[in-house]
């Protein structure tokens, strides 16, 4: 047996973050809260109101079709301290391959560990001998995914990803399958995207069996604004999560640029709606560094009842490009 401290610890933990992420009205449940969480630190700068411009392997988690943006490989990962002492994080690789762009990424949330008691019977089982073991939880997701440009003008893309999203929370685990397919379409300057995300079947974990956090999102960027080195985009995007409220965001992205090849500096914020009883903070900001091949993105997120903020750092490598 385990300690009742030890199990409280974790299913706390557990229960601030699934808090914090969503808010459901109808007081419905939903698996792998981690779905639903940012997985980019760029995207979380930008609201993740980014779908429709995303051109790096972080796409994979958002949009599928915008793999076929990416100019050639790319491996990038982001981590942030998350709400409650939790880790989230997520990484991706993603290649050219045939007529399209194959990618591979996980995602990643810890709760962390509480130490493992043997309850002693004789004082209510509330103390015990520590076993010298750890009492833990997580949720990850492996994802897959291609997409491709198609069409003699290749302005439209499709792509899909498949995924196994997976809880663990101490000796009990539980996976469930799902599937993400998205469009993408470049109106002249204009980039338009959409994408149903987690599409599978309920997650079972001990005694609990919930849905998935089945997803619509649709985005919209406006063509650059430019002036010398600098540009100025606008982007906005609308989305639902299953038994949740329709929300939304509007994200700007200025970027300054040092000649062609030369270093490129970003600056995003963006302002997102917030659903009734979610804690974060409506506004977002962060900035990007490009050197080369290398870029290393930030992104700040506070959240009001839970406390302080969180910071997500990313980085992102390109050894090889190539011309779509």
């Amino acid at each position: 047996m385990r300690s009742l401290r030890s199990w409280v610890a974790v299913l706390v933990q557990v229960a601030l973050v699934s808090a914090a992420a969503s808010a459901q009205p109808n007081g419905a449940t939903r698996a792998a809260v981690l779905l639903t969480l940012p997985a980019s630190a760029r995207g979380l700068a930008l609201g993740e109101a980014w779908g429709a411009v995303a051109d790096d392997e972080s796409a994979l988690f958002y949009n599928p079709a915008q793999l076929a943006r990416i100019a050639g490989t790319s491996a990038g990962l982001s981590v942030q301290r998350y709400v409650a002492a939790t880790t989230l994080g997520a990484a991706a690789v993603a290649t050219p391959y045939a007529h399209g762009t194959v990618a591979v990424g996980v995602q990643l949330l810890d709760y962390g560990s509480e130490e493992e008691v043997v309850p002693d019977a004789g004082v209510g089982g509330q103390v015990g001998v520590p076993t010298g073991g750890r009492v833990s939880a997580q949720d990850v997701v492996f994802v897959a995914g291609y997409g491709a440009a198609v069409g003699a003008s290749r302005r439209l893309r499709l792509g899909i990803a498949l995924k196994i999203a997976r809880q663990h929370v101490a000796s009990v685990s539980g996976s469930a399958p799902a599937a993400d397919v998205g469009a993408g379409y470049s109106l002249g300057a204009w980039e338009l995207s959409a994408a149903l995300q987690h599409l599978g079947t309920p997650l079972t974990l001990g005694a609990v069996r919930a849905p998935l956090p089945w997803t619509w999102r649709a985005g919209a960027a406006a063509p650059p604004l430019r002036r010398g080195a600098v540009e100025l985009r606008p982007m906005a995007e609308i989305r639902q999560a299953s038994g949740g409220p329709t929300t939304g965001g509007v994200g700007v992205e200025g970027t300054w640029r040092a000649g062609r090849d030369g270093p490129a500096l970003a600056v995003r914020a963006a302002l997102s709606t917030v659903a009734a009883g979610e804690d974060r903070s409506p506004l977002t900001f962060g900035c990007g560094l490009a050197l080369g091949r290398l870029v290393v993105d930030y992104a700040y997120e506070s959240f009001d009842l839970l406390g302080g903020a969180t910071h997500r750092v990313g980085a992102r490598f390109t050894p090889f490009a190539r011309a779509r």
